[in-house]
């Protein structure tokens, strides 16, 4: 049960005490004035508290605070599901955006622009980092206040994910990126969408290549995060990005780790810099083809962009079945053969099905608490590589779309999230239901027409 469903009754000794998240300070370091902002405070910060809290409790990786009018809806992901929580008057989201935002060392002034921050927090003995982004929202009928969009994302920084075995890299595109990472030329692109873990994908991709053999840099701000033995390079005063490359060839740098690919003038530097050292980037997509039609878009020459691009991987998250109560079965031949898993495998995992009533009282028994009866508990990721082979490259020059891409690296046999996934389902960390879902076509599947009745004829 959720806060906000709870009886807060201080006289009912039956009620469990309600352990809150404690907040320790903005990840900038600035320090959040609460005597300045003592009406902000006292309105906002015991709400922020029972979010969090809330968010928390049902392991969720992250959740949003939608405007809807007059109220403000609160979304909690818990496994990649929504949740739905509470709607709050919009005086009041406000006040819970504004204090996360002066916690998070942001600006509470500004409203009508994109802000990006974060607050250090510590829940039950474990330490998180909440990643806050804000975006402005028109402001509700009769409010004159703009309203805004609010996302948070947790990170359990106690559970590092730094090296590509914490996040289950496949051996053969670890391989690759240490092949391309040390060829000082091209450009290597990690693709993934919004909210999904990119950055720690990226980053993870980048111990690929040994640091200590090969001189490695970090262009932008990577937050709070840091690989071992990679520095920062930070620009001089003056120097254009062009300038600020030839200072990394004069270190020896062998390949420059970029943030975010988003500015095509950006691009364009690093298309000119691809020829002397190798670039590794983050790039929003849907998958490694589709990230390969928006680098294109993003150079605006495909020729160049084919010619530059040396390879791109791609992650997606699934969910992982819960250990307590997930049950093994054995699989019939024939599925084993149509889905591509090894003929001899003798047991699978499916998530468990629901439970019988008692036969006496008929009253069902209590849920699994470790998954609260969903089934899944915590995601795993999987992952797909575009080697840019000659092939490929005449498919990129000639300007194909993300539907030729995919059908090259088809034909090619290179590794999709689809294929990665079924060493999860040979491990018995998730289930063949859960890769139907996971995979299926936006929209979900379709329905044949049946054929039209014909009248007889009389």
């Amino acid at each position: 049960m959720g806060l906000f469903s709870r009886n807060n009754n201080d006289d009912d000794d039956s009620e469990e005490e309600i352990e809150y998240v404690l907040f320790q300070g903005a990840t900038n370091g600035q320090e959040a004035n609460l005597e300045e902002n003592r009406k902000l405070a006292a309105a906002g910060l015991p709400l922020a508290k029972e979010v969090v809290t809330e968010a928390l409790a049902l392991r969720a990786e992250m959740f949003k605070v939608e405007p809807q009018g007059p109220k403000a809806l609160v979304t909690f992901f818990v496994d990649g599901m929504k949740r739905p929580g509470p709607r709050l008057p919009i005086q009041r989201a406000n006040a819970l955006v504004q204090m996360l935002k002066l916690l998070g060392g942001g600006d509470v002034k500004v409203r009508d622009k994109p802000q990006r921050c974060g607050v250090n927090a510590e829940y039950r003995e474990l330490p998180f980092e909440l990643s806050i982004k804000t975006r402005p929202a028109p402001p509700a009928k009769g409010q004159k206040a703009p309203a805004e969009h609010l996302t948070v994302v947790f990170r359990n920084t106690k559970t590092n994910r730094a090296t590509p075995e914490d996040i289950g890299i496949p051996e053969v595109v670890k391989e690759r990126v240490r092949h391309y990472g040390k060829l000082n030329a091209g450009v290597i692109l990690v693709v993934g969408a919004p909210e999904s873990g990119l950055t720690t994908t990226a980053l993870c991709a980048l111990r690929c290549v040994d640091s200590y053999m090969y001189q490695c840099y970090i262009m932008g701000d990577p937050g709070t995060r840091t690989v071992l033995n990679v520095p920062v390079f930070e620009p001089e005063d003056g120097h254009t990005l062009e300038h600020t490359f030839k200072r990394i060839q004069r270190n020896e740098g062998n390949l420059v780790y970029m943030v975010e690919l988003t500015d095509p003038d950006v691009v364009k530097d690093v298309i000119q810099g691809s020829m002397e050292m190798t670039f590794m980037s983050e790039l929003y997509a849907r998958d490694a083809a589709d990230g390969i039609t928006k680098f294109v878009e993003l150079v605006g020459n495909p020729t160049l962009a084919a010619e530059q691009l040396r390879m791109v991987m791609s992650h997606r998250l699934i969910r992982k079945l819960c250990p307590k109560c997930k049950e093994a079965f054995r699989p019939n031949p024939k599925l084993l053969a149509q889905v591509g898993l090894p003929e001899d495998t003798e047991t699978l995992y499916r998530k468990a099905r629901p439970p019988e009533p008692d036969e006496k009282t008929g009253e069902l028994p209590e849920p699994c608490r470790a998954c609260e009866g969903t089934g899944f508990r915590a995601r795993a990721a999987v992952f797909e590589m575009i080697d840019v082979s000659e092939e490929m490259k005449a498919v990129i020059a000639g300007g194909g779309d993300s539907a030729a891409i995919r059908k090259q690296s088809k034909e090619e046999k290179q590794l999709s999230c689809q294929k990665d996934a079924l060493r999860l389902v040979l491990d018995g960390a998730t289930g063949l239901d859960e890769l139907q879902r996971a995979f299926a076509p936006p929209g979900g599947p379709r329905r044949k027409k049946k054929p039209a009745r014909r009248r007889p004829p009389e």
